[in-house]
């Protein structure tokens, strides 16, 4: 009987691919044709068919996105960073900012919004607030990533009560990348859809509220959300479809991140697309520094690996023939760029230490 070893690449996360090594027995058959193995009338084609299922399963296991990324979580937002009061209403401000963070309001229904101080906070005409979590990172997954949620509900036969909010995200809370919105049909903006408090919060097509997708802005990872309300573009024009008198600002229930990685146990994180480059090179970032692989078996000639901080000074350089370290733990916190090259070829890596 003989040993065959199968190496199978999976994405650990974007842009980083990890190996595992499957082992299967599979019988040596002899030139001579499968008889030897088909005694007493036995059919040879089970075992045909049992080395075939391994082989696609091997197949299926290197197609699959999930087999070995990092494992994503939800969670409501645990941390407000900024706020800005608006004008015209203050209510749940005595319960701030517990009233804001976590869950939404398990008793919010789309004709029985969440009225509690106690479960909402208006932001009044024109507030804003940055809120997110302290030891998570929310990164880009297929579908919506993260939901906000509010106290819209449906009157006079299904008329929505919208108080509208514009919503930005950003990886430094500096910079940040607005989604577009219509300010007619409010498509686009947080605080149209009412939220079903009986549902998962994890789950948009159930849970009500507003969801965003950072795919739609180009975004793999952010840290920060930024709403802001903007409800006098409906307040302020009485032949809007959402028009009401009685519009006095946004009124936050909760931010639900649906695809959260935790980065309690880094000192960084590396978020990237999944690697397609001609280098063949792996980066892994780990507890106290930037692991960089080589993943061809042609390591004749090395690969450059060289850390930039954004200003452009170099602060690591290394050369990568099968694999190498580079220390991050006496760096500063921030933003970085791991650049590898090879025979002409170069690659960009974000790096990302919190």
């Amino acid at each position: 009987m003989n040993q065959h070893f199968f190496s199978v690449f999976a994405p650990l996360t974007k842009g980083e691919r990890g190996i595992t090594t499957l082992c299967a027995k599979i019988p040596r058959i002899p030139k001579t044709g499968c008889r030897p193995l088909c005694q007493e009338g036995k059919d040879c084609g089970s075992r045909f068919a049992f080395v075939f299922f391994i082989l696609l399963s091997i197949g299926a296991l290197r197609n699959s996105v999930s087999f070995a990324q990092p494992r994503t979580f939800g969670a409501g937002a645990d941390t407000v960073f900024s706020v800005r009061w608006g004008t015209g209403q203050n209510f749940g401000r005595d319960k701030f900012p517990a009233n804001v963070l976590g869950l939404p309001d398990t008793t919010a229904r789309a004709d029985r919004p969440a009225t509690a101080a106690e479960t909402v906070c208006s932001l009044g005409l024109g507030g804003e607030i940055i809120l997110g979590w302290k030891d998570a990172v929310l990164v880009n997954r297929t579908g919506a990533d993260f939901t906000i949620f509010e106290n819209a509900f449906l009157y006079l036969g299904g008329r929505t009560f919208a108080e509208p909010a514009k919503v930005a995200v950003s990886r430094d809370g500096v910079r940040f990348v607005e989604f577009s919105f219509d300010s007619l049909r409010l498509r686009g903006c947080a605080g149209v859809t009412p939220t079903n408090g009986d549902k998962s919060p994890f789950n948009p097509s159930v849970s009500g509220g507003d969801s965003f997708d950072l795919a739609d802005i180009g975004m793999d990872s952010v840290r920060f959300i930024k709403i802001t309300d903007i409800s006098t573009i409906v307040l302020n024009n009485p032949q809007h479809p959402f028009y009401d008198p009685t519009i006095s600002g946004f009124d936050l229930d909760a931010v639900v991140g649906i695809s959260l990685l935790s980065t309690q146990r880094m000192t960084a994180v590396a978020l990237e697309h999944e690697n397609r480059s001609a280098l063949q090179t792996s980066v892994i970032v780990i507890d106290n520094g930037i692991v960089v692989q080589s993943l061809s078996s042609l390591q004749q000639e090395s690969v450059r690996a060289e850390l930039y901080t954004l200003l452009g000074s170099c602060v690591a350089r290394v050369d990568v023939v099968s694999s190498a370290f580079i220390p991050t733990d006496a760096l500063p916190k921030g933003a970085y760029f791991l650049v590898l090259r090879r025979n002409g070829y170069a690659e960009t890596h974000k790096i990302m230490r919190w």
